[in-house]
């Protein structure tokens, strides 16, 4: 089975992101904004991570 590294990048950062973003939630006075910046880099890594794969590798 052929797991794109578009996946394989995206579900790293995800894990990763779960581990530090378990701890930003459970704080009163954290702010509200930040587990959307988090959701945006995840977003841009695997989009630049697509990009960079040739259009022949599907």
């Amino acid at each position: 089975m052929y797991i794109p590294r578009s996946i394989l990048v995206l579900l790293l950062i995800v894990y990763l992101l779960f581990l530090l973003s378990v701890d930003w939630i459970n704080q009163v006075d954290g702010a509200w904004y930040r587990p959307f910046i988090l959701g945006f880099l995840v977003i841009a890594v695997a989009a630049w991570s697509h990009r960079e794969q040739d259009s022949d590798e599907f």
